[in-house]
């Protein structure tokens, strides 16, 4: 029975040996800054008891007396604490309105005759009985309208940026623990990355050595885990599950998945919060919030990790050539997605390990889907990295964009501050309606796609600026409806610009009259693959990438593709 392995740390705070001196002495600076605030308050206290009923306020001594002692608690709890600001203010503020009214409501309810001691008294003692329904009303108030949530949200924010370029597992694990336990700061928070990888050593820097968990891969959990990819509250499933029993033994009270390309990588678990509080649904907002950034980023450092492992004893070359493909292959389709009317085929083929090439299938709520090829200028890992980021800025901008026009120029602009000098991407972006037929397009610099019917061939053409280029393009948008039977190629140059032994390149003019002459129901990647290798011949050393994606409308519209999983072809080749 195949094993699910996760590597789980728990949180440990632990003071070395040589810090307790130097928090002693900030111990110390603290509580001579309570006893200096104490002092302050009863000197001042005093006066006011001295000075107001010389001048006929006694009432108003009896006012603020419980104001001023909630203030000066305030200024000690923040001495040692250093809560936020607006807390404090929060905290002054429901005082002065509380102590107001019990204060005022014993001067009203209490005759001129009656002695102040008992109306001191009774005051005081109505303020301490009802002191735990304001702190109720004031943490209420904190957590309804986020005052402590700027703090959070900037130190979530801060760790998923450092995500963009960290791919050691072992810092992205820390630094996932590190805001767990600032943010929400439960009594104990752990993490539980899947580890491929048996034999894989912690480095003696690490303060908790991790600790192997194993459990069966058809758990419950697992399922349950990848259809409510959010925060879960753990006590209240009801799961025939080792890994939940568990759970429920380390008192978990949140568990958050962390879901990659279908798979659970990791968990996030937090346990109780202090003084008995509960997790609220701002709470569960921003877990969920920081597990859609940390997933990729997880995934992306377990692919590293595992490959390091596997090609540690081969060239160093060849492990970062490796894992750069493993790493690019998890970013291209693993499916095509099932569209009724229609059939849809992907073919790709880098040239090296990696390669510059890519496309992807943008599926949207309403029915329509977005269809992205591309190419990256140079090859091997530098292209495969800038192909990574512009396949995630697409993505992106498309759920922000319903024009490919605009999709594209927001792209540019993205991704000109960032690729490297002398690098760009070519890429046609098509946003197909199933139910018309029409095609929504825009080009930037790509090879423009065959449109086949009837025995003829002839090019979408549009035009457009290279990604990456230049600021501020604007690109074009064309519209196009297929009828029924019609067909589209998708491809990139490495198809167009192979040459074979006589150095003859394959070309355009090749490439139409081939469509032209193959405009029947045959697959066409298939005889286009064909016609590709009788051309190089035997031998034929690869140039540059090939990829290919074919669209074709069929005649009756019940029929259509059926979902099924890519298998790309330098993915065969390691069989």
């Amino acid at each position: 029975m195949p094993l699910f392995q996760v590597s789980s740390r728990t949180v440990q705070p632990s003071l070395p040996e040589k810090k307790r001196s130097l928090r002693f002495l900030r111990l110390r600076r603290r509580w001579f800054a309570v006893q200096l605030r104490i002092i302050v308050g009863s000197l001042f206290i005093t006066a006011l008891a001295i000075l107001l009923p010389t001048l006929g306020l006694r009432s108003l001594f009896f006012l603020l007396l419980p104001v001023i002692v909630t203030i000066i608690t305030v200024s000690i709890s923040n001495a040692l604490s250093r809560r936020a600001k607006r807390n404090i203010l929060l905290t002054i503020v429901l005082a002065l309105i509380y102590f107001s009214a019990v204060a005022g409501w014993e001067l009203l309810t209490h005759p001129p005759s009656t002695p102040e001691i008992v109306v001191v008294g009774t005051t005081l003692a109505l303020a301490v009985l009802f002191e735990p329904a304001r702190n109720w009303i004031q943490t209420l108030l904190e957590r309804r309208f986020h005052l402590g949530e700027d703090e959070a949200v900037k130190a979530v924010e801060a760790f998923t940026s450092t995500l963009r370029e960290e791919i050691d597992l072992d810092k992205v694990r820390d630094g996932l623990l590190a805001v767990a336990q600032q943010t929400m700061q439960p009594q104990s928070v752990s993490v539980w990355v899947r580890n491929a990888a048996q034999s894989e050593e912690p480095r003696p820097e690490q303060q908790a050595s991790p600790v192997e968990s194993l459990f069966e891969d058809d758990d419950p959990f697992i399922p349950y885990a990848l259809a409510h990819p959010d925060a879960v509250e753990v006590g209240r499933l009801q799961l025939d599950s080792p890994v939940l029993r568990i759970l429920k033994k380390n008192q978990v009270e949140i568990g958050l998945p962390f879901v990659s390309q279908g798979e659970l990588i990791g968990l996030l678990t937090l346990g109780p919060l202090p003084d008995g509080q509960k997790y609220t649904r701002d709470d569960r907002r921003l877990l969920n919030a920081l597990a859609a950034q940390v997933a990729p980023a997880l995934r992306v450092a377990q692919l590293v990790q595992e490959q390091q492992i596997q090609v540690r004893q081969r060239e160093r070359i060849e492990q970062e050539l490796r894992t750069a493909q493993e790493i690019q292959h998890t970013f291209l389709p693993k499916k095509v997605p099932a569209l009724l009317g229609w059939q849809l085929v992907p073919y790709y083929q880098s040239a090296r390990e990696v390669g510059g090439d890519f496309y992807d299938f943008l599926p949207f709520a309403d029915g329509r889907l977005g269809i992205v090829i591309g190419d990256v200028t140079d090859k091997g890992v530098p292209a495969a990295l800038v192909m990574t980021a512009t396949r995630t800025m697409l993505r992106t901008a498309a759920q922000e964009k319903s024009s490919p026009a605009e999709v594209l120029g927001r792209v540019n602009d993205l991704l000109f501050a960032d690729i490297p000098p002398g690098m760009f991407v070519t890429c046609f972006y098509a946003l197909l309606d199933p139910k018309s037929g029409q095609l929504r397009f825009a080009n930037a610099g790509h090879e423009p796609p065959f449109r086949q019917l009837g025995g003829s061939a002839t090019e979408l053409w549009a035009t457009g600026m290279p990604l990456g280029m230049m600021p501020g393009t604007c690109y074009e948008e064309y519209e196009a409806t297929l009828t029924p039977g019609e067909r589209l190629l998708f491809y990139s140059d490495g198809l167009v610009e192979a040459h074979n032994a006589r150095h003859e390149m394959f070309g355009f003019p090749r490439l139409k009259a081939f469509l032209a002459e193959h405009s029947d129901g045959a697959s066409l990647i298939d005889i286009l693959l064909d016609e590709l290798k009788r051309f190089t011949g035997e031998g034929w050393e690869q140039e540059d990438d090939v990829t290919m994606v074919t669209l074709q409308r069929t005649l009756e519209h019940h029929k259509g593709s059926a979902p099924f999983d890519i298998k790309h072809a330098d993915e065969e080749q390691k069989v």
